[in-house]
């Protein structure tokens, strides 16, 4: 069948040049007669180069060709086309053999003398990335809000087990509470679900940092949503433990926070207190001290030694940076 190309090259062209989407246009045997520039930015090839050429062995996926062709052989025999006048997600493919998603809207139209089908394309590559991450953000949130609330009544249980009496219970209770909401705090509305280390450390030694008792320094370092959740309670505990027991009970006691990092990737976070403590006898078991060591087996995949010296405690945590 021939076709007055020229003419009805001459009366698409506005239509071609001025869309914002993609554009291609087939005639009834399934060949090309029309594609416009975003078309050859989208797909990779020139208008020139596939004009004449048949449309389902340009852009289509070799596993649909046969379903396209035989949806235009049915329309032509019928007037029934599915597809037609609507917006349909598809896959398309580009010059470089890649495949990618495709927001499709087809029409046919016989104002050019012969009929032709018009095919509206945008690539949805972006949208489709935002909609997977997304997803994976809702995911990883519904499984940090159960391993939280597993956390949360196993710290009542313990804390409970563990207090004197219904207000030593609150204090401590609402303590540990305290610090895992703002833990998570840090990971709302982080699109990769990492928080440094810094924030959370200002986090935990802010007033004290402020006031001149505490200090830290290390590396900027970026922890995984379990490592922030776990660290976080880690380094409650131990300064809960220091205001109350340890250095920081009294006017004349500091802290120091100090980590680094090895070839290995290996962290090595350093706690110490520099001064007498205020209860020297103060137990040095309990569900704070059992808390931390199932955090860094947990949580931190690592490993913690504690130091009782004469001028006052110091606390390591070893861990990979990477979680496994």
């Amino acid at each position: 069948m021939n076709y007055p190309w020229g003419t009805l090259h001459a009366g698409l062209q506005s239509v071609l040049d001025t869309a914002l989407d993609a554009v291609v246009v087939m005639d009834t045997e399934g060949c090309i007669r029309g594609w416009n520039h975003v078309a050859e930015r989208t797909f990779g090839w020139t208008e020139d180069e596939v004009r004449g050429q048949r449309l389902s062995e340009v852009i289509v996926p070799e596993q649909f060709r046969a379903g396209h062709e035989g949806g235009r052989v049915h329309y032509l025999r019928t007037g029934e086309g599915p597809v037609l006048d609507r917006r349909i997600e598809v896959r398309g493919l580009r010059r470089s053999g890649e495949e990618f998603p495709v927001e499709l809207s087809v029409t046919c139209s016989e104002q050019f003398g012969s009929k032709l089908f018009v095919g509206f394309l945008r690539d949805i590559s972006e949208r489709e990335r935002l909609l997977e991450r997304q997803q994976r953000q809702l995911q990883e949130s519904d499984h940090r809000v159960k391993n939280m609330l597993t956390v949360v009544a196993a710290i009542a249980q313990q804390t409970a087990r563990d207090a004197e009496d219904l207000q030593s219970f609150q204090e401590r209770f609402n303590g540990r509470l305290q610090s895992l909401a703002k833990a998570h705090q840090l990971l709302v509305g982080k699109s990769e679900m990492e928080v440094a280390l810094t924030a959370l450390v200002e986090q935990v030694l802010g007033s004290d940092v402020i006031a001149g008792r505490a200090r830290f320094s290390g590396p900027e370092l970026l922890l995984k949503p379990g490592q922030v959740l776990g660290l976080s309670m880690i380094l409650h505990e131990l300064y809960t433990n220091a205001v109350k027991y340890g250095a920081l009970c009294g006017e004349e006691g500091s802290l120091a926070l100090d980590w680094s990092v090895n070839d290995g990737q290996q962290v090595e976070l350093v706690w110490s207190e520099v001064g007498p403590p205020c209860e020297p006898d103060a137990p040095s078991s309990g569900f704070g001290h059992r808390m931390i060591a199932m955090s860094v087996k947990s949580d931190l995949r690592g490993t913690v030694e504690r130091d009782w010296r004469p001028d006052g405690l110091r606390v390591t945590l070893r861990f990979p940076l990477e979680a496994s």
